[in-house]
């Protein structure tokens, strides 16, 4: 284990390569951060750099959501539970937030309406759900 260690000069290049934002302000703060560190700078770097690769190789895995099937799903949600429908959008327009239960039984239409959809993809139509309701309140 060993303390903060300077940072190199080649390592501030990389570092100062990267796009503004999340992945530049994750490296800086796990680099500059207080602590005792049991890798080095340059380890640290690598691990964060090939982690956010590894998600983001997953993220494109996901299904890409057209705002058609996302409305052909609204409506199909709205005629095969109304009371759901009402609730996810009164959850949504007065919380922004759904209870799990609500979100349980939505996530259960869905995998009827599109069958063999993974987990990440009914979670990620529901965003859009979200999304299309919050468009409608404004």
């Amino acid at each position: 284990m060993t303390t903060q260690e300077t940072i190199s000069p080649e390592l501030q290049a990389r570092i100062d390569a990267l796009p503004e934002g999340g992945l530049k302000n994750r490296v800086v703060r796990a680099l500059t951060g207080p602590g005792i560190r049991s890798a080095s700078n340059e380890e640290i770097f690598e691990h964060i750099i090939q982690s956010a690769a590894e998600a983001n190789a997953q993220r494109a895995k996901w299904r890409q959501w057209r705002d058609e099937e996302v409305l052909d799903f609204v409506a199909y949600f709205k005629a095969q539970s109304p009371h759901d429908y009402a609730e996810f959008f009164r959850q949504e327009h007065e919380n922004n937030e759904i209870d799990d239960e609500i979100w349980w039984r939505t996530e259960r239409l869905a995998e009827r309406f599109f069958s063999e959809l993974s987990g990440v993809d009914r979670s990620s139509l529901l965003g859009k759900v979200r999304d299309h309701f919050r468009t409608m309140t404004k």
